[in-house]
């Protein structure tokens, strides 16, 4: 989780999109994006941050929903392909994987046992599917990188972009 320090564990949302940049992905929102992490402390909803990961971007929200919607989702993927983790204070929870605009996969990650659906010997072995799963957010991270190839490193401690999504 070192690599994921800059995530409010309690409640969030964080979207792994392959091949694009940090700009090109918030593009897609259809909202006004911005350079770096100017002003980010003005905005306490919406807020959704930019940052580049090997393979791609990652976007986090703090206490946000945005990656989780369809509309969103449809038009981040297209072309490419998502995954996004969100929990939120009240532990609810959900991993979600578009693919050129559709959806390929929605469970809890909190709250696992689901042992069908895609990427099943995927979520088994890293303790997300079956009876015994007992839902991690490393494990859910894992995942997220497994599907799209997009990992964190060192570039994606900083923010390169952000936007602010005002569907809430």
């Amino acid at each position: 989780m070192s690599d994921y320090d800059w995530i409010d564990d309690e409640a969030f949302c964080v979207t792994f999109v392959r091949g694009l940049d940090p700009h090109e992905a918030l593009a897609r929102f259809r909202v006004e994006v911005f350079d770096g992490d100017d002003d980010e402390g003005d905005h306490e909803e919406g807020l959704v941050s930019a940052r580049p990961a090997e393979g791609g971007t990652i976007l986090s929200e703090w206490n946000g929903f945005a990656g989780t919607l369809p509309e969103i989702l449809a038009r981040l993927s297209a072309g490419t392909v998502t995954a996004s983790v969100f929990r939120n204070v009240n532990a609810v929870a959900s991993f979600v994987h578009y693919a050129d605009g559709r959806e390929v996969l929605d469970f809890d990650w909190l709250f696992p046992g689901d042992d069908s659906g895609a990427y099943l010997a995927e979520r088994t072995e890293l303790g997300l599917a079956g009876e015994d799963a007992e839902g991690d957010l490393p494990d859910a991270l894992k995942l997220a990188e497994r599907i799209t190839g997009v990992r964190a490193d060192a570039s994606s401690e900083t923010v390169a972009a952000h936007c602010v999504f005002e569907h809430y």
